[in-house]
């Protein structure tokens, strides 16, 4: 065989060592990317075909006491653009204009300027590009919307599931419960107050791509849980919240008022069950109303209350013995000058001589004055704090609550001492207000206002809970039913709350006419008022407290003519929805009657027109959980005992008591072993006797003994202790 020339020979043996070289050189390259650097490229290599994939979570709903929904999160899609895939640009944005309605324009700029922007987006769907390449286009969009997206069907656009915040009831309770932002945060109200319960940070998974940047989930996306946070129950009743508000925006618009306001409290536990701030707005579209309309009023803005603060300065004087119901005041005819101050006082009519129940009654500012000035500047001060004036009421939820404006004695000017007296000179909040007339009818007992039950996780564990919870005694049960008895005078005939009265739920309240503060001045204006009533109901058993104030109702603006009716209106809805028993009034249009004579001591002034007619009380099995002796007499039942109730059907108090008449005939002594404070109280109230209460708890003896003849101011006795 004939041997290849020696130079073509050379050429193959280094053609030869090339291909060794070279495949050496990939051996190396191999081993190189296998070995050395394989960790560093398989991190490489996730970073582009995995993304982190944010699947959002759950905010908790919001319920009434009664588990009725109040707010709740409901799915919803949102588009975006992916900066990194998006091929047919112009395509794209016109396709998603025509489906969202959006400006073409406008779209492409959005898109455009959140691309050029450094750094990770907290909102995007990727968060692990250096870049913004992800945009959301349209946030929460409605199900044509979305429907319309899909169509599209162009790379780089795409939809992700998202959670907004609904309230099913639209602006029901809107103050209260504020509202939530896009990115699921809230942003006031109880939203924001209770958002560590409400959210919990959004679960991230894993997800793969493709070489185009589309999203692979090996597990779908619903099969995934999602966390959700803590549920919240409130104190708040929905039926009552939406007839207080309907009352309430109704009174406004008729009184041509600048705005309303008005909450309900229980009296025995300080649970809220209604407030109501008119005008109000929508927190589904939040954004659409003024920042002004959303603050929640009951709480941030303080206001002078007039007239419904004469109760307080009686109540301090009767608990210090200064005064006593019947004690008589001159009140000037109606017009009465302060040592030192230019400015004259004016009562609405020229009065004489009143008593202090007559007082509260028509409402006298300068009876008022004067009393004021019996009990002086530093204890009338002690007492209004005590009544947690100055100070912020404790409410745990929701923030923002303002403590008003009283100011410390030291810092007073004549003047002072006596306006706030009758309730001027000062500033306090709508819910100060119900709160320090549901101590009085709680027979002194101040409690803390409450508007969150309870907090449950996710789990159905309760993680908190607040129930009711008392502040202080802050006047004794003796004082509190004194003053509520003349608050009870007020709402009857003759008196300036009578418009609130209602058959069968006998009222206890005042009124409040007062002056507003003119803007930029130390001075009051001339033309507008802020007009309320506060009272509570059954006066025999008070069970709800409801305060009502609008402000700069026109052309009448006293708080007997426009906020009593609204108090009506809640107060005659709202206590047969929470199953409180009528009392049915015998039919003769004489009882009671108003009395001419003089009032008895801690008594509304009326007697008995007809003995012979029964009082009458209906109840339904269940309405106050256990069986027992309700108390069925109080200003406008004088004359009348009632027996035990069975709340299995009908009762009808039975024993017929008679007061001393004015005449001077003696009257029969009841017997009241076994009765509490308040229930003896409201007993002998039409007696006119001079009774001294001794001990707490309930009646164990008496002096003189029951069926013993009794005289008008006769001294009678009662012993009160442990059974």
């Amino acid at each position: 065989m004939q041997s290849l020339p020696k130079c073509k020979q050379n050429r193959l043996n280094w053609l030869l060592v090339g291909f060794v070289l070279v495949y050496l050189a990939v051996l190396v390259r191999a081993a190189e990317i296998q070995i050395l650097k394989r960790d560093l490229l398989l991190n490489e290599s996730k970073k582009t075909s995995e993304r982190s994939f944010n699947l959002g979570s759950v905010r908790g709903e919001i319920y009434d006491r009664n588990g009725e929904k109040l707010a709740s999160s409901v799915a919803v899609e949102s588009v975006f653009v992916d900066g990194n895939v998006i091929t047919e640009r112009g395509e794209a944005f016109w396709a998603l204009s025509r489906a969202l309605d959006m400006d073409y324009e406008d779209l492409a700029l959005k898109f455009e300027e959140l691309k050029s922007l450094p750094g990770t987006s907290a909102t995007a769907p990727n968060r692990t590009l250096k870049q913004r390449s992800y945009s959301w286009i349209k946030r929460h969009l409605s199900e044509e919307e979305a429907g319309a997206v899909k169509e599209v069907k162009i790379r780089g656009v795409g939809l992700k599931k998202e959670y907004r915040r609904e309230y099913p009831n639209g602006a029901l309770a809107a103050h209260l419960l504020g509202f939530v932002g896009k990115d699921g945060q809230g942003l006031e109200g109880l939203e924001l107050a209770l958002d560590s319960h409400l959210r919990v940070n959004p679960q991230g998974i894993t997800v793969r791509q493709d070489r185009l940047g589309r999203i692979i989930m090996d597990v779908p996306e619903q099969a995934i849980s999602q966390p959700k946070g803590a549920s919240v129950m409130l104190t708040l009743d929905r039926q009552i919240q939406h007839l207080t508000e309907k009352a309430l925006s109704k009174a406004v618009t008729e009184r041509n008022a600048k705005s309303g306001q008005a909450v309900v409290v229980r009296v025995r536990t300080g649970e809220i069950l209604a407030s109501a701030v008119y005008p109000t707005f929508d927190p589904n579209t939040y954004q659409e109303s003024d920042s002004s309309i959303r603050r929640n009023k009951i709480l941030t803005d303080p206001f002078e209350p007039g007239s419904t603060f004469k109760v307080f300065t009686v109540a301090a004087a009767l608990e210090e013995k200064l005064i006593s119901p019947e004690t008589v005041f001159f009140c000037e005819n109606g017009l009465y000058k302060i040592e030192g101050v230019s400015t004259s006082i004016r009562d609405t009519s020229s009065y004489g001589d009143l008593s202090v129940s007559r007082i509260v009654q028509v409402s006298s500012n300068i009876g008022a004055i004067k009393i004021g000035e019996r009990l002086g500047p530093q204890k009338l001060y002690n007492y209004l704090t005590r009544f947690a004036f100055g100070e912020k009421t404790g409410l745990a939820y929701p923030s923002g609550e303002s403590a008003g404006r009283l100011r410390p004695p030291r810092e007073w000017y004549p003047v002072d001492a006596a306006t706030i007296a009758f309730g001027q000179g000062l500033s306090v909040t709508s819910l100060q207000m119900a709160m320090a007339v549901a101590a009085l009818a709680n027979d002194g007992v101040l409690m803390r206002p409450t508007l969150v039950s309870r907090v449950i996780d996710s789990q159905g564990s309760i993680i908190e809970q607040r129930p009711p919870q008392i502040v202080r005694q802050v006047v004794s049960p003796l004082t509190a039913r004194q003053v509520l008895a003349m608050m009870r005078m007020a709402a009857m005939k003759g008196g300036t709350g009578r418009r609130a009265d209602i058959p069968g739920y006998p009222v206890a309240g005042k009124t409040g006419t007062a002056q507003t503060v003119q803007p930029g001045s130390s001075g009051y204006s001339r033309d507008k008022y802020v007009a309320s009533f506060v009272g509570v109901a059954p006066y025999q058993n008070p069970e709800l407290c409801v305060f009502v104030s609008l402000n700069e109702p026109w052309p009448s603006y006293y708080g007997g003519e426009v906020a009593a009716p609204v108090f009506k209106e809640i107060m005659e809805a709202a206590l047969p929805l929470l199953d409180i028993p009528m009392l049915e009034e015998p039919s003769d249009p004489a009882w009671p009657v108003e009395a001419k004579g003089k009032s008895a001591p801690g008594a509304p002034g009326v007697v008995p027109g007809s003995p012979a007619n029964f009082l009458m009380v209906k109840l339904k099995k269940g309405d106050r959980g256990q069986p027992g002796p309700i108390p069925a007499l109080g200003q406008d039942f004088q004359g009348y005992a009632a027996e035990s109730l069975d709340f299995d059907g009908l009762t009808e108090a039975k024993d017929i008591i008679t007061p001393p008449n004015e005449s001077g005939e003696p009257g029969i002594m009841p017997d009241v072993k076994g009765m509490s404070m308040r229930e003896v109280m409201d007993l002998l109230s039409s007696f006119n006797l001079n009774v001294e209460y001794s001990g707490s708890g309930m009646a164990v003896s008496q002096e003189p003994a029951s069926g013993s003849r009794v005289e008008t101011g006769q001294l009678t006795r009662i012993y009160f202790g442990a059974q």
